[in-house]
């Protein structure tokens, strides 16, 4: 029985259907429209779907990156608050600093507008040359905490003391021995006395996709051995004062609490041990690794998360506070590094919805059934037919059966390609038995074509089998009654999402509304703030997508800024080598040679050059080869 006959659909079954609250964390909701809303603060709400119809007025075409910087500032004082909360609960004697690692997203609006939050001072982490020259461009002019992380050489160590030198408060941590020779040079060349961190290698390893980036085999960090020379070779040149942070990383989206405990105090062992040989480490970095809940199932899976930002805070303190009690130690400024948790939840990626292979309408079985049946096989499709009327399900051993033989029956010409038409009808309408499905769905899904790239967008759901919430962004008010899996327009089978955020947990299937004639049916994909826009890449030459800002203006209402055009087809030609003004020369020598008249040759090289500057994904307006550039 449809839900439906049982109570009436409102946003409220929506909220509960797409598991909103759980994945939102307050942050978005679906409003008394049945539309899709973004909570700034506890005074505006900002309508998503009437900022894209806005976005589509103004002839912006799908796909868009659409980014709330306000939430950024949400996410950084939620976490402050948690640390300065458990700080105070437990007397604990110093201070929490937000540091941002700037590998989850580089982008220019995002680090800006982090750096700018006036009630917290964030820091940055770097872990590469480029990535400490993007800093320096960013950083303002106040002291920031500025974390060197990741392999150095001479060039990036110089780089970080001249930045020193510039004021910044550098920590230069070490990920490999051979890198304290290069320091000790350079410090001693520039007349400097750097403040160096080391990141040390724990034994303990946190469950999840990433836990290779902690344990005894990761890829970073001193081993113990490698530890106790770093602290004999700084005695050996009196510099054991420049040591004054340690640092450990226990992996990205730890869903469990307990891990984050086990490896804490692993390294709170580690940090007093340290001291009793002589260090005066002031600064512990415990990493990064909060979780996002994007399963929406609040429990210890892969992509979900079991705790609150107040329990991890809490537990933090607490263990370091603790330690420090023991060893009569001064209690340590925390560093933390997260960079899913502070920036997942601001991006969201909306687009289209072109085209749907739906399901075959089992209201026409009657008639496929009715069907005269070419003797090769009349017999199986009988007994489909039959078992189809009486609501029974088939084994998938019988729907494949069927499949074989009507291959054979039309590679002998026993039918014909009307009658493999119904034959193919017939087997999309029938029902599996119950617990028959093998490696098939266990649902007939539809197929919705969209226009994007889950190559440029959703890097890690093809990588990692990452699951991301998806909801249309109107129509709330309705029930969603057709079970859709969503395609790209990638040339590519693994173009496709195979996982979805669903009521009962995670599904293979998204509920979705059947697609409307006259207007455009939108998908908002969420959390998209981390990492996916840094890793994707151009399949197909799909690029970059638009985006934009959209902020709060106080009244009710929204500001559209910052809106900055995704890759043109010749950006992404350009990327791969190929010279535009090469492509329109041969085109015109092509048309030349087959005489063309030519107003004509003109007509067509102007369109050449349209196509060039035009969006690489299908125009939502219709356009013909609109320039975006």
């Amino acid at each position: 029985m449809s839900k439906s006959n049982d109570i009436q659909w409102g946003p409220d079954q929506s909220r509960e259907s797409y598991r909103i609250p759980v994945w939102g964390e307050g942050h978005f909701d679906v409003n008394s429209d049945g539309h899709m809303s973004v909570a700034i603060d506890t005074h505006a709400d900002i309508d998503l779907y009437q900022v894209c119809q806005q976005l589509h007025a103004d002839g912006c075409s799908f796909p868009i990156l659409i980014r709330f910087p306000e939430l950024l500032n949400k996410r950084v004082m939620q976490l402050a608050a948690a640390f300065d909360s458990a700080i105070s609960r437990h007397a604990y004697s110093n201070q929490h600093h937000v540091v941002y690692p700037i590998k989850v997203n580089q982008q220019r609006a995002v680090v800006e507008h982090l750096l700018a939050i006036p009630e917290h001072t964030v820091g940055l982490e770097v872990g590469s040359k480029p990535e400490l020259l993007a800093a320096l461009a960013l950083l303002p002019q106040s002291q920031r905490l500025l974390i060197c992380n990741g392999y150095k050489d001479r060039a990036y160590i110089r780089l970080a003391l001249h930045a020193q030198a510039m004021g910044i408060k550098v920590i230069l941590v070490l990920e490999k021995l051979a890198e304290l020779d290069l320091i000790l040079e350079e410090s001693e060349s520039l007349g400097l006395s750097p403040d160096l961190g080391v990141r040390i290698r724990l034994n303990s390893i946190a469950s999840g996709q990433w836990q290779n980036s902690g344990g005894p085999n990761a890829k970073f960090g001193l081993e113990t051995s490698d530890l106790l020379q770093l602290i004999e070779q700084l005695k050996a040149k009196q510099s054991l004062h420049w040591l004054r942070l340690l640092h450990f990383h226990m992996g990205s989206q730890i869903s469990v609490l307990a891990d984050y405990e086990q490896g804490l105090r692993e390294a709170m062992q580690v940090y007093a041990e340290l001291h009793s040989q002589g260090c005066s480490l002031d600064y512990l970095d415990i990493g990064g690794g909060m979780a996002i809940d994007y399963a929406a199932e609040a429990d210890g899976s892969y992509f979900s998360r079991s705790y609150s930002y107040e329990q991890y805070a809490n537990l933090v303190i607490s263990c370091v506070a603790q330690y420090c009690q023991q060893y009569d130690l001064q209690p340590p400024q925390i560093i933390t590094e997260h960079g899913r948790a502070l920036v997942a939840h601001h991006a969201v990626l909306v687009t289209n919805v072109m085209a749907v292979e739906a399901i075959t309408d089992v209201s026409q079985e009657k008639n496929i059934c009715q069907q005269l049946w070419p003797e090769a096989i009349a017999e199986q499709a009988g007994y489909l037919c039959a078992m189809l009327m009486s609501e029974q399900g088939v084994k998938h051993e019988e729907i494949n059966n069927f499949r074989d033989l009507m291959n054979a029956a039309f590679l002998e010409q026993k039918i014909n390609l009307q009658q493999r038409a119904y034959a193919e009808q017939l087997i999309r309408c029938c029902k599996l038995q119950p617990g028959d499905n093998k490696d098939e769905m266990s649902v007939e899904v539809s197929k919705y074509f969209c226009n994007f790239s889950i190559f440029q967008s959703l890097p890690d759901v093809w990588g990692l089998g990452q699951i991301f919430p998806i909801v249309p962004l109107n129509r709330l008010e309705q029930e969603p009654k057709v079970a859709a899996r969503l395609h790209d327009i990638t040339c590519d089978s693994d173009g496709q999402i195979q996982a979805y955020v669903a009521a009962d947990g995670v599904s293979e299937y998204l509920k979705l509304h059947a697609l409307p004639k006259s207007e455009d049916y939108l998908l908002g994909f969420f959390l998209l703030g981390a990492y996916q826009e840094v890793l994707g890449d151009i399949h197909n030459l799909f690029g970059d997508t638009h985006t934009v800002n959209v902020s709060s203006d106080g009244a009710e209402g929204y500001l559209i800024d910052e809106y900055e055009s995704g890759d043109c087809v010749q950006e992404l030609l350009a990327s791969v080598h190929i010279d535009a003004r090469q492509l329109t020369s041969r085109c015109q020598q092509r048309l030349q040679k087959q005489q063309c008249h030519d107003s004509r040759i003109k007509e067509i090289l102007h369109e050449l050059e349209q196509a060039l500057m035009s969006y690489s994904y299908l125009d939502s307006q219709g356009r013909v080869a609109h320039p975006i550039k």
